[in-house]
């Protein structure tokens, strides 16, 4: 496939630009208004038609002007999309109470504030239990074989985990389990445990005595359980009800049912999870329809250097891809920052 030569690329950028502000096809005469490029309406079109040609854009009526393609948007966000710190304005909005104790709510309030700036839905994928730092934790038994584990995470985020253990273990018993998890383990992750019982504890075996037996017992369960989290918070899908793309009632409700199932945003995370830097992802390149008719900007937000979820803005193909790009790097590195401030930077 050639590289597009420049006067292809300013005009498939103009077509582009255009459309992204009006949502109308955009013809000869619009680009030449533009006075960006120093050729006829003829030559233009001539330009325009070779465009089609190769996929770049498309005429969706006869007697319409082109509209970018799927082909058409990745071009222009590999060749024109730079990053750049955003608007004053939009930084003072983006502005977050760095001194929440609460971290979901954090979360709910970052992923609010993308989705207003952006004028789109803003998501953020909750980092698992198994990622978050231990405060405290206790045992409360429900019936002879079942007890709930009630995990409080130094980040205020409070999770009760159904165990199914052997009967034998006395309420004494996890009294003991617990302090010992509390007295040796503050501070660290759940799979910073998981891995101190599984190499250290065992080799405690020499030392046998009826404590350990139940640690080994109870917490594998525990690891087992709690693999979980990764809540995905998503704010802003009333945001799609003023776009001319979903004036369709039909077209609307298969976008609204596919935010409700929201597999495709899971299948993009899992895209992400080793990705350094901004991802975007557009139309096809996320899946069939519905969800062809989106764009996605998206990037991971660490502790201590690892990767713990993703955030980002959900969108129409259409959407302003250098602001949205620089808006959800900023709000990322923001993440990053006040979890290693908030939850320790372990």
């Amino acid at each position: 496939m050639r590289r597009l030569n420049e006067r292809e690329e300013t005009i498939l950028k103009i077509v582009v630009d255009d459309y992204t502000v009006s949502s109308e096809p955009v013809g000869s005469r619009s680009v030449s208004k533009k006075g960006l490029i120093n050729l006829s309406p003829a030559s233009i079109r001539n330009i325009m038609s070779d465009l089609e040609e190769l996929g770049y854009i498309f005429q969706p009526h006869t007697s319409a002007g082109r509209i970018p393609t799927d082909k058409g948007y990745r071009y222009y966000i590999d060749k024109f999309v730079q990053f750049s710190e955003p608007d004053p304005e939009i930084i003072k909005h983006m502005g977050i109470n760095e001194d929440l104790s609460n971290i979901n709510k954090l979360f709910k309030e970052i992923s609010h504030k993308l989705g207003t700036v952006t004028h789109s839905v803003g998501f953020i994928a909750a980092p698992k239990l198994q990622s978050m730092n231990l405060k405290h934790i206790e045992f409360l038994r429900l019936n002879e074989n079942s007890v709930i584990a009630i995990i409080v995470t130094k980040s205020g985020i409070v999770h009760n985990v159904l165990l199914h253990i052997d009967k034998s273990i006395k309420d004494n018993e996890l009294i003991q389990i617990s302090n010992y998890l509390n007295q040796h383990f503050v501070d660290k992750t759940l799979q910073d445990v998981k891995n101190h019982i599984e190499n250290e504890v065992r080799k405690e075996k020499a030392e046998f005595d009826k404590l350990i037996a139940n640690i080994i017992n109870v917490c594998p369960k525990l690891f087992k359980e709690s693999n979980f989290g990764g809540e995905l918070i998503l704010e802003g899908t009333n945001n799609f009800l003023e776009m001319p793309e979903f004036q369709d009632l039909s077209k609307l409700k298969e976008m609204l049912d596919v935010f409700e199932e929201k597999t495709f945003i899971y299948n993009i995370l899992d895209k992400c999870a080793s990705e350094n830097g901004v991802n975007v992802f557009v139309g096809s390149e996320i899946g069939s329809e519905p969800v062809s008719e989106f764009g996605i900007v998206a990037k991971s937000y660490k502790r201590g250097g690892k990767t713990i979820g993703t955030l980002g803005v959900i969108g129409p193909k259409r959407m302003k891809y250098s602001q949205v790009v620089s808006i959800v790097d900023y709000t990322a590195d923001i993440i990053t920052n006040v979890l290693n401030n908030l939850v320790g930077n372990k």
